[in-house]
């Protein structure tokens, strides 16, 4: 089960935007269920009170059908519920109102999350802050819409692991190699950046290497640590196969990024960071959850043609049925074979590095992790 809602965030502006005393204060008890459960999904007594109160709050005068809140009842609660749209006095069209959801309430109700899952304190607050700093940059790809299927999924079904110890496994005074021992990649990474720049600082250089991390979010997030930092950030990671080869239609080669941070003079550093695919899965779950096509290009299945339809190509990719383009497209009229080279690049040398795994070994249980 996915969140399937996107949300627009702004954080100077306010959460709650109820048109009367009984829906604001019906919305403040749904709010607060949430905040107080965030395991709440698999309580059946929760998701009874959460639907008698979702109901209810649909039911009153002027509620906002476009409210976030429906979109959570359906996606994580498994609550449908139908609220008629409110008539334009003067023209008798629909009105849509954006649902605004402050930044900090969102990272908090992430940082709940992974508490209720046993992280501790400092663990769920550098990992919540990697994922909220995705949507505060637009890559809604990357973060609050993969907490549900990439970490809260993946700790349910033992695939990684929210508490765990990182081993330095050997260290110079300017390279370590690191176990993360399947822990949560978004606490990893971190440390490991950490741990690269103090040697930077110390002796000019330094190069980390992890093996056996998890989905770690948005690389640039560590690139960016190091160029505030006074450093130059390099940060790359190999994935799980998605990517097919120039003149391929089989998933062979993850998505892996690439990614440089540079300080500059200005306010903010440079900094690039992107997939070695067009696109990657969690752009298409977002088309899907905005209903939408993937473009044309982006993804081809096992019979050479370029599929649009985005429900189609999110079960299919599970299958092994169709895959990502490189950067350029398949073939090679727009320089595929670049991106194929550098998503190559990437795997020999993320592989190379920490002597892990690669290819379908790093798909955990099965394509669907």
């Amino acid at each position: 089960m996915r969140f399937s809602f996107a949300i627009f965030a702004l954080s100077c502006l306010s959460l709650t935007q109820a048109s009367s005393p009984t829906s604001s204060l019906l919305r403040d008890d749904l709010l607060g269920l949430i905040g107080k459960n965030p395991s709440g999904h698999k309580d059946g007594n929760v998701i009874n009170e959460f639907s008698s109160k979702l109901k209810a709050y649909a039911e009153t005068p002027g509620v906002d059908s476009s409210d976030v809140l429906f979109a959570i009842g359906s996606s994580v609660f498994g609550v449908d519920v139908t609220v008629p749209k409110a008539e334009s006095a003067q023209t008798g069209e629909d009105e849509e109102k954006p649902v605004i959801v402050d930044f900090d309430y969102m990272k908090q109700f992430m940082k709940d999350v992974f508490l209720s899952y046993g992280c501790t304190e400092d663990q769920a607050e550098i990992s919540s802050e990697v994922l909220i700093e995705a949507d505060k940059r637009g890559i809604d790809s990357h973060g609050l819409g993969r907490l549900k299927p990439i970490y809260c999924d993946r700790i349910d079904k033992g695939i990684l692991w929210s508490n765990k110890p990182i081993t330095i496994i050997k260290e110079t005074e300017t390279t370590a190699l690191v176990d993360g021992n399947l822990g949560l990649g978004l606490y990893i990474g971190p440390y490991c950046m950490n741990l690269a720049i103090q040697k930077a600082k110390k002796y000019g250089v330094g190069f980390v290497a992890v093996q056996r991390s998890t989905h770690y979010g948005i690389a640039g997030y560590y690139a960016s640590m190091a160029a505030e930092a006074g450093c130059v950030g390099l940060c790359g990671t190999n994935a799980r196969p998605s990517i097919a080869p120039t003149f391929g239609v089989e998933p062979m080669l993850g998505t892996n990024p690439l990614c440089f941070g540079i300080p500059s003079d200005d306010d903010f550093p440079f900094v690039i960071d992107c997939a070695t695919s067009v696109n990657q899965r969690g752009k298409i779950e977002k088309y899907a959850r905005e209903g939408v096509e993937t473009p044309r290009g982006a993804v081809i299945d096992n019979e050479g043609i370029e599929r649009t339809d985005t429900e189609g190509i999110l079960r299919d990719m599970v299958l092994g049925k169709c895959a990502l383009t490189p950067l350029g497209g398949a073939g090679d009229k727009m320089g595929g074979y670049k991106g194929y080279g550098w998503a190559t690049t990437v795997e020999l040398l993320c592989t190379s590095f920490q002597s892990g795994p690669f290819g379908d070994d790093i798909c955990g249980i099965d394509r669907s992790t």
